[in-house]
């Protein structure tokens, strides 16, 4: 029975199997890709292929990978990272830890450094509110804020969470936590008021 050994370079044997009479083994299965000559990936060649430039003004709308958020993907170091995330990087530098790349235009397909500016998560809230842009789904959100601020001042008043829970279809866990004001806190700014770094980021283009 004729030997073959492995041209990748390791040495070892191929298991034999019946098909090598008619048809010879080069590899061990897997081992072709240790001698498989790819191009290095150009993140940023990959970038630029992908983007439509219009004009420096004009919203450079991604065409590669969408998101079912709406937000552009491409892969960077074998990962996924978000194309206008990407973008900022690519021309302002690193993004400190804790902001948000929001966008002027709000078409979440740009990734224009024009339209793109820097934010903290609340601040990138407060926009949403400011434009109107942000959606609560039917059946997604349960009470308002007037309902959990009564849930506070009856949880308060010593009324127990479980018959609280019942009355308004949450979870005794959620009655507690809105109680003892980790979730659902008073707003503390006025809807749309941002940020004096948020603002001057955010103004023209």
């Amino acid at each position: 029975m004729e030997r073959f050994i492995c041209q990748c370079g390791c040495g070892q044997e191929i298991p034999y199997k019946k098909h090598h009479k008619r048809y010879k083994p080069k590899f061990i299965k897997g081992h072709s890709n240790r001698v498989r000559r790819r191009k290095p990936y150009n993140v940023e060649k990959a970038f630029w292929e992908r983007v439509d430039k219009n004009s420096d003004s004009d919203c450079w709308e991604w065409k590669g990978y969408l998101m079912p958020n709406g937000y552009g993907q491409l892969k960077e170091k074998q990962k996924n990272v978000y194309a206008h995330r990407y973008s900022y990087r690519l021309h302002f530098g690193e993004i400190p830890k804790g902001m948000v790349v929001c966008h002027k235009c709000d078409n979440r397909k740009c990734v224009n450094p024009r339209h793109l500016f820097l934010g903290t998560p609340k601040d990138n809230i407060r926009d949403m509110d400011r434009k109107g842009r942000r959606v609560v789904l039917p059946g997604t959100q349960k009470i308002t804020e007037s309902d959990a601020q009564r849930i506070k001042r009856l949880g308060e008043q010593g009324i127990h969470s479980n018959e609280l829970a019942k009355k308004y279809n949450l979870t005794p866990s959620t009655v507690r936590n809105i109680i003892a004001g980790r979730i659902w806190k008073p707003t503390r700014f006025k809807r749309g008021k941002l940020t004096k770094e948020f603002e001057r980021q955010e103004s023209g283009y």
